[in-house]
């Protein structure tokens, strides 16, 4: 009996120590992320997802919209449960840097390190020179202390899964399934504090309502991003032209509404079902030509009566 009692106990442990592991990560808060064993992890807050800035458009009847800032609301842009962001951080030692790239991702109420099994769905390993550390742990190597400071770069880029070398395909605006790329950055010397992440756009939204089709000339675009870059690649700018055809439901495009890096704008034409057709150009927002002027702008475009309208621009 006492031999069976033994047995029972060591079969106790072993379930224990093959299920306590480090996947198991605490509830934090909203927008916190901690690992478990979370002593010598980076603790991460991300903000709230940005909205985007509406710009004015001149109306059929000739009127301009109010250009006001966007307020972040429910029915907004919001993180989403599953949501990703791919993470590239660089600690700093007392001869140089260390690079590593990892991930965060929302569970619906909090941001947390990929557990180890997501990691291998996601392929996640060292490519080349890019090292992976799941839960970015500041103890320089060998033991030899911590790590000075760290600068992190984020992106979002949706939720694709990387190639075998590491690179990410962002779905691209005649897809069907754009995302909005964001890009975030922070400096931290002081490890027992949270850093924090903001995220900004690096494309234009256009708000296209139901039943109407939307044809571009040219249009730009953020295509890929290679897991431990610092920076995403810069925009491709198209010069095939973007057609989508009508849909049933209202629908977000995530581009940038320009042909080249200096931010030429690209008239847009909407057609109601074949029939009435509405023509608008955007304007540079601060009329600096660049296409980083486009970045965060959203271009809400209003059901249209019948006949064709060209208004003067956006």
């Amino acid at each position: 009996m006492i031999r069976n009692i033994f047995l029972l106990v060591l079969s106790a442990l072993a379930a224990w120590s093959c299920t306590a592991t480090d996947d198991e990560m605490p509830q934090g808060p909203a927008n916190g992320t901690q690992p478990a064993d979370a002593r010598n992890s980076l603790c991460i807050t991300i903000a709230p997802k940005p909205a985007f800035t509406q710009a004015a458009i001149t109306m059929p009847d000739g009127k301009n919209s109010t250009n006001t800032r966007a307020l972040q609301t429910e029915k907004e842009t919001k993180w989403e449960k599953g949501d990703v962001v791919w993470l590239y951080a660089s600690f700093t030692t007392g001869s140089g840097e260390r690079p590593y790239y990892s991930a965060l991702k929302y569970t619906g109420t909090t941001w947390r390190y990929l557990t180890e099994n997501e990691a291998d769905e996601f392929g996640l390993k060292t490519f080349g020179s890019y090292h992976f550390n799941r839960t970015l742990i500041y103890d320089n190597l060998g033991g030899s202390g911590k790590f000075i400071s760290v600068k992190i770069y984020a992106y979002y880029t949706g939720n694709g899964k990387p190639d075998k070398n590491g690179i990410i395909t962002i779905p691209s605006p005649d897809s069907g399934t754009s995302v909005p790329v964001m890009q975030a950055s922070s400096v931290s010397g002081d490890f027992s504090r949270p850093l924090t992440l903001s995220f900004t756009y690096r494309c234009s939204r256009l708000r296209i309502p139901a039943g109407y089709s939307l044809e571009m000339e040219n249009y730009g675009y953020y295509a890929s991003y290679q897991l431990g870059d610092m920076s995403l690649p810069g925009p491709n700018y198209s010069t095939t032209p973007l057609q989508l055809s009508a849909a049933d439901k209202d629908r977000d495009v995530f581009l940038l509404p320009v042909a080249d890096a200096n931010g030429t704008p690209v008239p847009v034409t909407l057609t109601l079902n074949g029939g009435a057709k509405w023509t608008f150009t955007p304007q540079l927002p601060t009329g600096t030509g660049s296409v980083t002027d486009y970045y965060g702008q959203s271009y809400t475009l209003p059901a249209l009566g019948s006949g064709s309208v060209t208004p003067g621009g956006m």
